[in-house]
């Protein structure tokens, strides 16, 4: 309970959030990059877990509607190898990652079959794809659940010399 002895200006200065909505509360006020994992954010406090990305790398988050799917399309216009990382704050949906070639006849690579995430696995996905003709990297949350997801991934690419 807020104390009665508090001004209304300093009551409004107070934001409260249950864990259902701690995650969507804090990217309000604060970009995902900084804030912690255990919190729904990707910053991992210059740990060495994910060398490839810092606070400064930015981060995107998205909502994931109840019983729907999102896609995020990552368009590749260079030989490079692209990394990323994501994350889903309470996960229970399905992660999938392919890469789509913009040649027309090839053929579409996946990444990551569709794998169940549960709230107990790893909090942050990392991968990398090494890539040779221009084309764009497919990430796909699945969210088969009756609650909506905060879905936040930001990626990188290295150029890489022949």
């Amino acid at each position: 309970m807020i104390s009665p002895f508090l001004t209304q200006r300093t009551k409004s200065k107070f934001v409260f959030a249950g864990p259902s909505r701690t995650a969507e509360i804090l990217f309000k006020y604060i970009s995902p990059e900084q804030v912690p994992i255990q919190y729904g954010g990707l910053s991992v406090d210059f740990c060495d877990c994910n060398p490839e990305f810092s606070m400064d790398d930015p981060a995107t988050a998205i909502t994931v509607r109840p019983a729907t799917k999102q896609t995020v399309e990552i368009q590749v216009n260079e030989k490079c190898t692209i990394v990323w990382e994501l994350r889903v704050v309470g996960w229970e949906v399905t992660y999938s990652a392919e890469y789509v070639p913009n040649a027309e006849g090839a053929y579409t690579v996946v990444i990551q079959k569709p794998k169940k995430m549960a709230p107990t696995d790893e909090p942050v996905v990392a991968n990398s794809f090494k890539i040779g003709e221009l084309g764009k990297i497919v990430l796909a949350i699945d969210n088969p659940t009756s609650k909506r997801k905060k879905f936040v991934y930001r990626f990188k690419v290295k150029p890489f010399c022949n």
